[in-house]
């Protein structure tokens, strides 16, 4: 069985600027970013975790849905899977930004 050589899809840039170009216009969910650049989410988390220790990258908060807490002090960038207070799970996805000195503002 002879196994198919891969074309490497042609980019002009590299993901992580993608994801920075995205983001000047303004907050993304993860999900957002991987229809706009046609990745999967699995693949963009890495991405997004680099950007956010460069700090070129800044979250806002996943939130519960069901009572309104805010995953604050979480630094990981998917989704929560619970709500440690109610225990719910339609939770909100983290946004991401760029910082505001990189958004002109």
């Amino acid at each position: 069985m002879k196994i198919k050589e891969r074309i490497p899809e042609e980019r002009s840039l590299t993901i992580r600027a993608d994801i920075l170009r995205l983001l000047e216009d303004g907050e993304l969910t993860v999900g957002e970013l991987s229809k706009a650049i046609r990745k999967s989410e699995k693949e963009l988390y890495d991405h997004l975790q680099h950007l956010l220790w460069a700090k070129s990258l800044v979250i806002i908060p996943a939130e519960c849905l069901k009572c309104g807490y805010r995953f604050s002090k979480r630094e990981k960038v998917k989704k929560p899977g619970k709500c440690p207070l109610c225990k719910g799970t339609h939770i909100r996805q983290p946004l991401f930004t760029l910082p505001k000195n990189e958004q002109g503002t």
